[in-house]
């Protein structure tokens, strides 16, 4: 996968998710770190220097990978101690995430339980202007 696939399937995620600038700026952080790596399956890297980096403490650092760990676009290893380092893992989700509800399609051109103005004698078209 691409570097442009993987921002275009991020922005999709985000309209669903809504994502704060915080766990945006974690994400594309990341992704500077993975093509500074050269893409490596895992990119090891502090907290301390993460939170100075992204300038966010590190409670909102916690929260913000759990939250992009959730929607599938992150896995991460927690470090702990002195000096073992967390290891983050880009993932490449689906590229067709699951729509919600509202989006979906329920007319049925069958059925005629939509009677916008057919009744009040001017030309129904079915389009959302009439």
């Amino acid at each position: 996968m691409n570097l442009f696939q993987l921002l275009a399937i991020f922005w999709r995620v985000d309209e669903q998710k809504n994502f704060s600038g915080n766990e945006t700026r974690l994400y594309f952080f990341l992704i500077h770190l993975a093509n500074r790596s050269f893409w490596a399956e895992w990119i090891e890297f502090a907290d301390k220097r993460m939170v100075a980096n992204a300038n966010i403490s590190l409670q909102v650092l916690k929260s913000s990978r759990e939250r992009l760990k959730e929607a599938g676009l992150l896995n991460y290893i927690p470090g702990g101690g002195y000096r073992v380092k967390t290891k983050y893992q880009i993932l490449t989700p689906s590229p067709k995430p699951k729509l919600s509800p509202y989006y979906n399609n329920t007319k049925n051109k069958n059925s005629k339980m939509n009677s916008n103005g057919k009744k009040k004698g001017f030309v129904h078209t079915g389009s959302d202007f009439d």
